[in-house]
């Protein structure tokens, strides 16, 4: 799965792509100076393809020769009727390739990944083949670059996946939510959907580049939508996206 749990430096297959560096986008600098590709095409109609293909032929064999994941009450997705937030724990590189098989390949379809832009998007060859595997898009994790960019795609109709905790635990507990994925959600008028993922951190802790023997299980549960409330602020919604999470991280 070219290390799709931490993308690898390139390789002699990666510099072979040109196509992939010609057409990656401009890199503009963020608040700190760095360089940061966009990777809007993975979004286009043949690449969306090329990635449906990919995920059935590639991470998802990978996937289920590693580890073990039971889905929990995915159906909740088929009642939203839009675009949403799927906001969820974060404590591996696990994390968005797990939760992209627990949604299937036809939830899936159109599924935007939050990923840090000052780690994936530095460069092309990151910025590239996350994109197009596992459909990333470049967020700004100190400050509030990449909050058009994500309206947009809401807008277009394409449901955002969120660590809302800012990267990775590296304990495996939850730590404090960011309220970037509220606000989003708050603005857009779209419910924030609360994912808990248990066992990829005893799966693929961060210092691992690939997941311990033996096919461990990992719980991907869904928990009922939530709404903004008339008048709520991106502070006041927050606590209560974080206590859902953790309410499912405990039950499940």
């Amino acid at each position: 799965m070219a290390r799709l749990m931490g993308i690898p430096r390139p390789t002699r297959i990666v510099r072979a792509l040109p196509l992939l560096r010609k057409h990656s986008g401009s890199a503009p600098e963020d608040k700190a100076g760095r360089a940061v590709h966009r990777n809007d095409w993975v979004r286009s109609g043949p690449a969306t393809a090329v990635r449906s293909g990919l995920q059935r032929v590639l991470m998802t064999p990978v996937l289920r020769s590693q580890v073990t994941v039971h889905v929990h009450n995915a159906e909740v997705l088929d009642r939203l009727g839009g675009a949403a937030v799927l906001v969820a724990n974060h404590s591996s590189h696990l994390d968005a390739p797990v939760l992209l098989e627990a949604l299937g390949p036809r939830r899936r379809r159109r599924i935007a990944i939050a990923a840090a832009a000052d780690y994936f998007f530095d460069v092309w060859w990151r910025a590239a083949p996350s994109g197009l595997v596992i459909g990333t898009f470049p967020l700004e994790r100190r400050g509030t670059a990449g909050a058009s960019a994500s309206s947009q795609l809401l807008a277009d109709g394409w449901s955002l996946v969120m660590f809302p905790e800012g990267g990775r635990s590296y304990t495996g507990e939850m730590r404090p939510f960011k309220k970037g994925a509220a606000y989003l959600a708050l603005e857009a008028g779209v419910p924030v959907v609360p994912i808990a993922l248990r066992g990829t951190y005893d799966a693929m802790p961060p210092k691992r580049n690939w997941p311990v023997k033996g096919r461990p299980p990992i719980h991907v549960t869904f928990g009922e939508p939530l709404h903004g409330r008339e008048g709520e602020r991106a502070g006041d919604f927050t606590p209560r996206i974080e206590e859902a999470v953790a309410k499912l991280l405990a039950n499940s």
